[in-house]
Order: C-alpha cells, then sequence, then structure tokens
C-alpha cells in the first residue's frame, strides 16, 4: 500500500513588508508592537493588532545588528557605533549611548543578573564587555586569552543552578565557557568551523551552534563543564545566520543563508519541515514573550535581506 505524502510545510500567518530595507534585526516589546532593525540604520515599528508600520526612527549610520527591549525603552546595537537606548514613544528620544567601535556581525545579548540587567556586547581584540544598564557602565570584560582566537562571533547568557555563565563563539572556532561572577573560563571546545549563531537549553544542558558550512553542531555540556558533540547535522546549503529553541523546548528553527527556515524536533534532532517564504538570508529570529491577541498564539518573526518579516504561528 502507497503511503500517504507528508503534508505541505504551512504557510506563514502574516509577511511584514514595505518601507523598509533588508532586516538585520527584531524585537518584541510585549503583545502588540514588533520592532525591526534594517541595514541602513533604521527602527521600524509595528502595530501587532493591524500588522501596519506604525512609525521608524534613525538609530544610526550603520548596520542595526540587534534590538533588545528593557523596561519602557528599545536598545539598539550599531554597527562600528555602539548601543543606544531609546525611550518607546512617539518621538524615540535618546537615553544614553555607549560608543563600541566593533565592526563585527555579533549580536549583543541581555541577562537579568540579582538586581542589574547586563547587555553582554562583543567588542575589539577578542573582548566580551559587559554593561550594566542601571549605572550605564562597563562592570566586566572578558578577554585576554592565551591564543589568538579572532573576532567574537556569537555570545550566549545561561545559568546552571545559581551560577551564570557565558558561552563565547570565536573566528577560530573556539567556543569558551565563561563564569561570568569569577570572570574566568572554566572549560572550551573546538569546531571546524566559524560559529554565526547560538542558542542553549539549560535544562537539558545541550546547545545548537551554526555555522558558516553545512554544518550545524549540537554540543552538550556536562555537570563537569566540560563540552561533547551530541549531534552533527549536515544542511543542503552552507550557512546558519540564526538559531533559536521554542520556549517549551520541542523544536528549534535554523534561520539559514538560503532564504529557508528548518525546523527540527529539540529531542530527536529529525528534520520537520523547511519554509521557503524568504528569497534572501533569514538574519535573525524571535519568539514573543506572550500570546498575540490577533493571533491566539505566540509567534515566531523572521527577518530577512529580502525586507520582509515572516510571522509563524505553529513554530
Amino acid at each position: 500500500m502507497a503511503q500517504n505524502p507528508p503534508p505541505p510545510p504551512p504557510d506563514p500567518k502574516f509577511v511584514l513588508r514595505g518601507e523598509m530595507g533588508p532586516v538585520s534585526s527584531i524585537e518584541f516589546m510585549s503583545n502588540d508592537t514588533l520592532y525591526a532593525g534594517t541595514q541602513d540604520g533604521k527602527v521600524h515599528v509595528w502595530d501587532l493588532h493591524s500588522n501596519r508600520r506604525k512609525s521608524s526612527f534613525q538609530a544610526g549610520n550603520s548596520v542595526c545588528i540587534a534590538l533588545k527591549a528593557y523596561q519602557n525603552c528599545i536598545i539598539t546595537q550599531i554597527k562600528g557605533e555602539g548601543v543606544s537606548s531609546w525611550t518607546s514613544s512617539d518621538s524615540f528620544k535618546l537615553e544614553f549611548k555607549y560608543e563600541n567601535p566593533y565592526i563585527g556581525f555579533c549580536k549583543m545579548e541581555m541577562e537579568g543578573l540579582n538586581d542589574c540587567c547586563w547587555l553582554f556586547l562583543p567588542a575589539e581584540n577578542s573582548e566580551v564587555k559587559v554593561l550594566d544598564l542601571k549605572s550605564r557602565k562597563i562592570v566586566k570584560t572578558f578577554g585576554c586569552l592565551p591564543v589568538k582566537v579572532g573576532e567574537v562571533m556569537v555570545v550566549k547568557p545561561l545559568r546552571f543552578g545559581n551560577t551564570s555563565y557565558l558561552l563565547v563563539g570565536y573566528e577560530s572556532g573556539d567556543v569558551y565557557l565563561w563564569d561570568v561572577m569569577k570572570g574566568c573560563s572554566v572549560s572550551k571546545f573546538k569546531i571546524d568551523n566559524v560559529p554565526m549563531a547560538i542558542d542553549f537549553d539549560a535544562v537539558k544542558r545541550k546547545g545548537i551552534l551554526g555555522t558558516e558550512s553545512e554544518s550545524v553542531i549540537i554540543f552538550k555540556i556536562d555537570d563537569d563543564n566540560q563540552f561533547s558533540t551530541e549531534k552533527l547535522l549536515v544542511l543542503t546549503n552552507p550557512g546558519v545566520s540564526a538559531v533559536t529553541i521554542r520556549p517549551d523546548k520541542k523544536i528549534f528553527v535554523l534561520g539559514c543563508w538560503d532564504g529557508n527556515l528548518r525546523v527540527y524536533s529539540w529531542k530527536t534532532y529529525r528534520m520537520l519541515a523547511v519554509l521557503t517564504e524568504h528569497e534572501e538570508s533569514i538574519n535573525a529570529l524571535s519568539y514573543s514573550p506572550m500570546v498575540i491577541p490577533l493571533w491566539g498564539s505566540i509567534l515566531l518573526a523572521a527577518a530577512s535581506k529580502d525586507k520582509k518579516i515572516s510571522l509563524w504561528s505553529f513554530l
């Protein structure tokens, strides 16, 4: 008896497009607003009740690499210029700016630690600097490695129990685990390719590294903080620029250079779908922090070089 063919991949719930350049970063603000940073340094504000663009402002003169929502502000990371905090209002007033001449494409990350909120910023000379958003000062620097590792490519803060760590991947393929409070590296491992995207599940102590090649590495960190490779996935086409594990830890999604979204089971690593909505590289992925009322579900937003943002509900 012939088997039934697999169901076709779903269509996105909606595609945001128009009046934007290539989209390099995205960030949800509550359940009604999506911010999108573009390669010309603009930030566009999308209303998720109407799926229309509300406004935009010029955050810098180069690529808006990353966006982070913090209280009533939106924080922008501009390539070669630094990070800025803007009040989230109709006028978008600049609150403060920290200049950072880093010219790579590693996205900043944000983490709440005790009563603080810290930004982990890729910097020059293979360093990661920690900016305290309350004091607006650099409080830590991770660097001074014994070997040359090249540019910082990916950063990911995480916690095991009460201890905070930072994963940093470098141009050389080295990946270090840093103890945040002690300011020292506790372990490392090396991959054969340049890391381009990272996510980590601290409960299962497993992470995903996307690279500039066809290789995607699933790795583990044991109770002694030692690394091991769990699984190697090989893609049809090279290049992963974004990866995210769904909040319920059931699936993960790769945003790839060929414009495809590749969806996998986080339990079995089996590919579940290839979504072909976009025509150019996927530059960023972000899950909404809560249900979006218009669609009645959490959404995954995918930002692309093709100037579009696709919104997906089943992912």
